[in-house]
């Protein structure tokens, strides 16, 4: 028996369900509604509402990719790996635009476009040219006077080059999740947080202060959150915290979403004409850790001279935020059955992992929740094994991260 927190509450009452979801952000309603659709009855559980955490509070990039770019990706993870995760990314929207996200109000078709501000990041960025194209990838090409690449009101920041990735779009977070939500069967069991999760006998008994949920299979879609359910999950999940503000700029119209200095920076404009800038996590990494879900003077200060410098000294912030998201310790997201105890793959384990997007759930998350239940449910392949962080010695992974 596992057991991750101790009882609050005695004897709640309990029933018996297929599946138990915990956690009601993008990856967990996307696993909610994969298990729904094959007939089975799910619990969708959230300590506040959907969306409370970071899949509520990032900058709406839905962006192919999982890293700075291509070129570093590959150095990372050899070239299979790279092309195949750059494929997911892609399912991750096509299958977005199936939910209908396109007919969302704030949904915006524009391409990403990866600016190059330095003769390093040219020449990685042109680089990912030539691989995205040998591998299939549609991808162009923006030189410093193509004035299309960028029209926010400065000059003086003005890119060296930049790589578009023309099929992307954005939207607001917010919109997405309630859209997402609304076809779900069963309404989300809103503030039941869990303050245990037992195993017996193959199967999971997860419990709030008001209940008991017992089913075969668990699936812990929390990300950042995991190791306050069981700590010893804080091995293959580390919370870091993301900024955010929003800006008008006159004059500024972007026809594109941005992503400078190898992704710690980014901006987009709403359909409102509002801009969003985030990012600025780099020099304050140190800070940037653990659950405190608020801005801090520091990084606030940088994004605002980071926008500035991009859009000119007149520019007027509406609105400032944070999110705590899960960082994997290499950069990628984590499935499967693990141990509660130890953090390591649990081979018949009712309970299941699919967390440590690393910045990246808008990207991944919702085409992750699919293969997840596919894995769970049909042995189906997994491209995001638990045992792969085991296998290696772990590092922390530092990329950059869109929310």
């Amino acid at each position: 028996m596992t057991v991750s927190h101790w009882w609050r509450s005695p004897s709640p009452p309990e029933t018996s369900h297929d599946a138990v979801v915990v956690g009601a952000g993008i990856c967990g309603i996307g696993v909610a509604l994969a298990l729904e659709r094959r007939g089975l009855d799910v619990v969708l559980l959230d300590r506040a509402h959907p969306g409370a955490g970071a899949s509520g509070r990032n900058a709406g990039f839905l962006m192919r990719g999982c890293a700075e770019n291509y070129h570093a990706a590959i150095e990372t993870y050899g070239r299979d790996r790279a092309r195949e995760l750059w494929r997911i990314t892609e399912e991750n929207l096509d299958a977005l635009r199936a939910e209908g996200v396109a007919d969302l109000p704030s949904y915006r078709a524009v391409p990403s476009c990866l600016l190059a501000y330095t003769d390093e990041e040219h020449a990685a960025l042109r680089r990912s040219l030539d691989l995205l194209r040998e591998d299939g990838f549609d991808a162009e090409w923006l030189d410093d006077h193509d004035d299309a690449a960028w029209r926010p009101a400065s000059s003086t920041h003005r890119p060296r080059g930049a790589l578009v990735n023309p099929h992307d779009a954005s939207v607001n977070p917010v919109d997405l999740l309630r859209a997402l939500t609304a076809k779900l069967r069963t309404p989300v069991r809103t503030n039941e947080e869990v303050d245990a999760i037992i195993t017996s006998e193959s199967v999971g008994h997860v419990r709030t202060a008001a209940h008991t949920y017992t089913a075969p299979r668990v699936f812990l879609c929390v990300n950042a959150y995991a190791r306050l359910l069981a700590p010893a999950l804080g091995a293959l999940v580390r919370p870091t915290r993301g900024q955010m503000l929003a800006l008008r700029a006159p004059g500024a119209r972007l026809d594109m979403s941005y992503y400078a200095n190898n992704g710690y920076e980014y901006f987009r404009q709403n359909t409102d004409g509002s801009i969003v800038v985030g990012g600025c996590r780099k020099r304050h990494a140190h800070t940037e850790v653990g659950y405190e879900d608020a801005t801090t003077p520091e990084v606030q200060a940088d994004l605002e001279a980071f926008a500035r410098a991009v859009f000119g000294a007149d520019i007027d912030v509406t609105a400032r935020w944070s999110g705590v998201m899960g960082f994997s310790p290499d950069g990628v997201p984590l499935v499967g059955p693990v141990s509660l105890e130890n953090g390591v793959l649990e081979p018949g384990s009712p309970v299941w992992l699919c967390a440590g997007f690393t910045g990246h759930g808008m990207s991944m998350a919702w085409r992750t929740a699919q293969l997840a239940v596919g894995a769970a449910l049909d042995g189906a392949h997994n491209p995001f094994p638990i045992d792969r962080v085991h296998a290696h010695a772990p590092r922390t992974h530092e990329g950059a991260a869109r929310g």
